[in-house]
């Protein structure tokens, strides 16, 4: 992890370009006025009388974690490390770094990625189990998990469906949904343009895209045809894959926190070319600093 002093530093570039300005007014009449927690400084703004320092406004406002160990704690969320791992990590309270985690994912859930698809798009779904887990912070018997149903499921039944539209060579975009019939379909069709060129499987959910005016075409799953031509879906059954694989990690997730931990996972595709550093800065603007109200 980097020192306390270069993540201040960080927080301080991505805050502000050249010089500090106020928080509130924008105003550049201020002035320091003490230091706080050793690295942090206490400004004052002679035009809208307010006071600010480095974190206000953003997520690490009045806490007294280390920005150091959030930047951690958000690393290893994303590499699909557990929460009870990180906490066992740090030697923190689990209740601390499940309160930061929850804000992280929370951050990133209201901020993921929205823009409307185009291009050659493909769709499918898939389903995952998601009951009640945990104990540490529900009050209930521990360990109920979800039902291990077969074939497809819905959220009340503890087997919800997550789909996804993803376009080839591009971004992905996952909703997780109570059920697969048509009219919560048609909430993930938003995020698909009618200009796009749309490839899924035989399944009967996605009949109607045709009368909504999509270049529609499918592959038939049920008589083994997986590709024809250039017409598949291999794209997001590969990002499926890669789904399953970091859900698995957290050994079940809670069906309450699915769409959390999705929204981790698209993040983490959606920013795959990203280097390290790339990554890190756009982790930190996008996913943890908050507008100031």
């Amino acid at each position: 992890m980097p020192s306390e002093e270069k993540c201040v530093q960080v927080l301080v570039a991505l805050r502000w370009k050249n010089r500090i300005t106020c928080l509130f007014c924008e105003s550049d009449n201020i002035k320091k006025n003490g230091i706080r927690q050793k690295f942090y400084h206490k400004y004052i703004c002679h035009d809208c009388k307010k006071s600010f320092n480095e974190k206000t406004g953003t997520i690490f406002e009045n806490s007294k974690i280390p920005i150091r160990e959030w930047i951690y704690i958000g690393k290893e969320l994303k590499r699909g490390i557990s929460i009870n791992k990180i906490n066992n990590e740090l030697g923190r309270k689990y209740d601390h770094v499940h309160r930061i985690a929850k804000k992280i994912m929370n951050s990133n859930y209201e901020k993921r990625f929205l823009e409307t698809l185009t291009g050659k798009v493909e769709i499918d779904e898939m389903y995952t189990a998601a009951g009640e887990k945990g104990s540490k912070t529900l009050k209930r018997a521990p360990r109920k998990r979800g039902l291990k149903l077969r074939g497809r499921g819905t959220y009340d039944k503890d087997k919800p469906p997550i789909v996804g539209v993803v376009r080839r060579k591009g971004k992905l975009a996952l909703q997780v949904l109570p059920n697969m019939k048509k009219r919560s379909v048609n909430k993930v069709l938003k995020r698909v343009s009618k200009k796009a060129k749309v490839h899924t499987d035989d399944f009967k959910s996605y009949n109607s895209l045709k009368k909504k005016g999509y270049d529609h075409k499918t592959v038939n799953h049920s008589a083994k045809e997986y590709a024809r031509g250039d017409i598949h879906t291999n794209t997001i059954e590969g990002a499926f894959q890669g789904l399953r694989h970091f859900l698995d990690t957290f050994k079940g997730v809670c069906k309450k926190n699915l769409h959390l931990y999705v929204a981790l996972y698209e993040n983490r595709y959606n920013n795959r070319d990203k280097d390290a550093m790339k990554y890190l800065n756009f982790f930190l603007k996008e996913n943890i600093l908050l507008a100031v109200s």
